[in-house]
């Protein structure tokens, strides 16, 4: 893996395979990656050279996550296994089945309590605390396409054919349906915990408001492609989706965005790829399959703040947690480091 200096970013690093994942460490120091072909990198944000290589899963990986608090680094893939790594020394230091070959979804609670795998119709719940797995919840009718935690870590969602399933990660037990007639394909439940949205197989965002009441489910319809980028502003307020060349941002104060027309954000040629919002600024980072990462505060201006030009179409765009630097992940292999405005 190489480190180079290039015009729209600070550092640019290049893998062998596409960027699967992104993730940053709690002080935002140092950031990991996961590529296709399996292998873990931990990177000095500073500079993007690689700190650490992580032996990875075999046959690719899907999900490398950072715990919001501890020296841990959580991976998942093909091989069937969620791994936990020291970030120092590289060490594993827990391993676990999650129910099938392919461990697509791995999520921590915001507090840090739990982390969660989502592994065919398979949902494992790990305690970090006690470093065992407490549950493993089979109850599912169709495969897991995302996960998704409530802010305070006391309800986790997985989403799948049908719906919505909301769990108790303490008591292992079912606290809620949110029902669709449709496949769900990712999902994300707003900060304030008042909504949970999910994209659909049908071209469409379903919303749900909690407490949930039978027959009260929204829907926006009327995207190009399936929704499957999600981002909440941290106020909860504001959801931006994809699902097509623009970024689309709606208003979820009051009664809601349903019937309500959004903010468009033009500034895409290419299918929006990749949606994330600064954990405590306005800024919202669009990346493309036309290679542009845009970063935009629409209460100023519909016009982007910046624009950077990539070479190969995004993957994943990732603020750090102060907000201060984006990870943009390519097809190509390339992770950029890039620096929105001073003032957002």
């Amino acid at each position: 893996m190489s480190s180079i200096l290039v015009p729209a970013a600070e550092w640019s690093a290049t893998l062998a395979d596409p960027i699967e994942a992104l993730t940053w460490s709690p002080d935002g120091t140092r950031v990991g990656v996961a590529g296709v072909d399996g292998r873990l990198l931990l990177l000095d944000a500073a500079n993007g050279c690689v700190t650490r290589e992580l032996p990875g899963h075999a046959g690719g990986a899907f999900r490398i996550a950072w715990h919001p608090r501890d020296a841990v680094v959580a991976s998942s893939g093909q091989d069937g296994r969620v791994q936990l790594w020291d970030p120092e020394t590289g060490a594993n230091i827990s391993s676990f089945p999650a129910g099938q070959k392919w461990v697509e979804h791995l999520e921590w609670s915001p507090d840090g309590a739990w982390l969660a795998a989502g592994a065919g119709r398979t949902l494992t719940l790990w305690n970090w605390q006690r470093r065992v797995v407490t549950h493993e919840i089979k109850e599912h009718s169709a495969t897991l396409t995302e996960l998704c935690w409530r802010g305070d870590g006391q309800r986790v969602a997985a989403a799948s054919y049908g719906g919505i399933q909301v769990w108790d990660p303490l008591e292992g037990k079912h606290t809620d349906t949110l029902p669709c007639k449709t496949s769900l394909i990712s999902a994300a439940w707003s900060p304030d915990n008042r909504w949970i949205v999910a994209g659909t197989q049908e071209l469409s965002v379903q919303i749900w408001e909690l407490p949930f009441r039978p027959g009260e489910e929204l829907a926006m319809r009327g995207f190009a492609n399936k929704v499957r980028q999600l981002a909440w502003h941290h106020s909860g307020r504001y959801l931006a989706t994809g699902g097509s060349h623009d970024a689309t941002v709606w208003d979820c104060c009051g009664a809601g965005p349903a019937g309500t027309e959004p903010e468009r954000l033009q500034g895409h040629s290419g299918t929006v790829t990749t949606l994330d919002y600064q954990r405590s600024g306005n800024l919202l980072a669009s990346g493309g399959a036309d290679g542009l990462v845009l970063l935009w505060n629409f209460k100023r201006s519909i016009t982007p703040m910046r624009e950077f030009q990539l070479r190969s179409p995004l993957t994943r765009v990732r603020w750090s947690p102060a907000g201060t630097a984006a990870l943009a992940g390519c097809h190509d292999g390339t992770v950029h480091l890039l620096r929105p405005p001073s003032a957002d």
